[in-house]
């Protein structure tokens, strides 16, 4: 916030953190065993003195590079020539990461390690965004390069300027199929695989090289692999495991599949308006009070009855109303950052995922006390130990303060613009619904969803503000001043 605790974080330092190992992976073990028993050994692409160049794509952080370390010491096992550069950028963890290698009969053949426009053997893709990249899809060689890739759609950092922004998955899957063209081609979700065998998702790479090793892409042994995964002594146990899992469904992915546990997907329910009303009638009676809930209530019922009365049967004002309404009102101040901190639900959280807890830190921007950024003049957040926790518990109480000529917090120019923005919106949803009908049913649904809009936390939520101010003007100008509607000559 401008002024405020939100967006506030919580570090937690020295606590073990809980296990996740799925209980598949385990029960699995004999069967795995016993099925690699019986799979055929993993074709290798014949090395001559012509190197044979391969790049593995992937994000920083997450063991890509870790597979050119382990190939490499793979090769020196089995007395191959190999090179090996890691284009990592400038984002080490979190960043593009293309890791170019050469594998050569003899070190001699080697003689450049990055590998040029069409002249890739190999790409094996354990990121999709990175993989599509134009730098890496320039390396293949229509026809001719082999690509194995990873389905999984990991967000990008544009989400974090567009929080409305989705992958385009089916088209970055498409561009590899085109620049590939009649090459071989093979996919698989190898982050579903790694979390479900493994409860960690970043065996998944090991996975994908085990993948690639059976389909006979990799010109080193399994075996010699293995053996360096080994040396590596990296979490040794898992990474075998998830390579010899890589491999197996490449060879049988259904095999793989019944080791994983049983998934049970909740049946989809469309949520009704009633049932919207009464989830967000309980939340915002924690938040504040039943009168203060009540008011929500009343409000989304009035709309709800207009819609009836005057849309002629369509549905969705109301329900955007509800939704819209909830979020304005819900707004995170300081008391409720210090209710949802003081709350048992944290303290089970933190119970769930650590198995101690360690100490805690608690990175806030207080009124008063927290300094301004030189360069963006915005305040910068200080860290506060767990002795905050019975201050938080102080705060909760507090909210009876919220809104009162007692409410210190709620003087800041952001707190009064947060409940301006509620009774703005109040008064918005009540010209709509006296202006409703069902030729502009549209408008009126949009202009109630525009407030969902209005995200993040101080200047950023401003900045959403004053956007969504500037389309509510242009659709309440279209509302207010309709187009003429368009007779044909009798």
């Amino acid at each position: 916030c401008v002024n405020g605790f939100c967006p506030s974080f919580v570090t937690v330092h020295g606590a073990k953190i809980k296990s996740s190992k799925s209980k598949g992976a385990n029960a699995g073990a004999d069967a795995l065993t016993a099925a690699l028993a019986q799979m055929p050994d993993a074709k290798q692409p014949v090395l001559t003195h012509n190197p044979y160049a391969m790049i593995v794509t992937g994000v920083g952080g997450t063991g890509v590079v870790t597979i050119s370390a382990v190939l490499g010491q793979a090769a020196h096992i089995e007395n191959k020539g190999f090179g090996a550069i890691d284009m990592t950028g400038l984002a080490q963890k979190g960043g593009a990461v293309a890791c170019h290698m050469r594998f050569a009969a003899s070190p001699d053949d080697i003689k450049a390690i990055r590998v040029g426009i069409a002249h890739a053997n190999l790409i094996l893709g354990c990121d999709l965004v990175v993989t599509a990249s134009n730098k890496v899809l320039e390396t293949v060689k229509p026809d001719s390069t082999a690509v194995v890739f990873s389905t999984h759609e990991m967000n990008v950092a544009t989400f974090t300027l567009n929080p409305n922004f989705k992958l385009p998955g089916g088209a970055l899957t498409r561009s590899i199929e085109e620049r590939v063209n009649r090459g071989p081609l093979h996919s698989v979700d190898a982050q579903r695989f790694a979390e479900k065998l493994f409860g960690d998702t970043i065996a998944s790479n090991m996975f994908m090289l085990g993948y690639a090793c059976q389909l006979g892409f990799v010109p080193v042994g399994t075996a010699a692999i293995e053996d360096a995964i080994t040396l590596n002594g990296a979490a040794v146990e898992m990474n075998r495991n998830a390579f010899r899992m890589g491999r197996l469904a490449a060879h049988d992915r259904k095999a793989v599949e019944a080791l994983m546990p049983v998934e049970t997907k909740p049946v989809a329910k469309t949520e009704t308006l009633d049932e919207v009303i009464a989830h967000r009638v309980a939340l915002l009676t924690g938040y504040q009070d039943a009168g203060y809930a009540a008011r929500y209530e009343a409000t989304v019922r009035k709309l709800a009855m207009a819609e009836r009365d005057k849309a002629g049967g369509r549905i969705g004002f109301a329900m955007a109303a509800a939704k819209g309404l909830y979020k304005l009102m819900s707004y995170k101040d300081e008391y409720e950052v210090g209710r949802l901190y003081s709350a048992p639900e944290f303290k089970a959280a933190l119970g769930e995922q650590f198995a101690e807890h360690g100490r805690l830190e608690f990175h806030l921007a207080p009124p008063l006390l927290a300094r301004r950024d030189k360069t963006t003049g915005e305040p910068r957040k200080m860290k506060f130990g767990a002795w905050m926790l019975p201050v938080f518990g102080w705060l909760a109480k507090g909210k009876r303060l919220r809104g009162t000529s007692w409410d210190v917090f709620g003087m800041t120019a952001e707190r009064r613009l947060e409940r301006q923005m509620i009774t703005g919106y109040e008064t918005l949803l009540t010209e709509v619904s006296d202006k409703l009908t069902s030729a502009n049913h549209g408008i009126a649904v949009q202009l109630a969803a525009n407030a969902l809009e209005i995200k993040g936390f101080g200047h950023v939520k401003l900045k959403h503000y004053e956007q969504a101010k500037k389309r509510e003007a242009q659709l309440l100008a279209q509302m207010r001043n309709p187009a003429p509607v368009l007779r044909a000559a009798e």
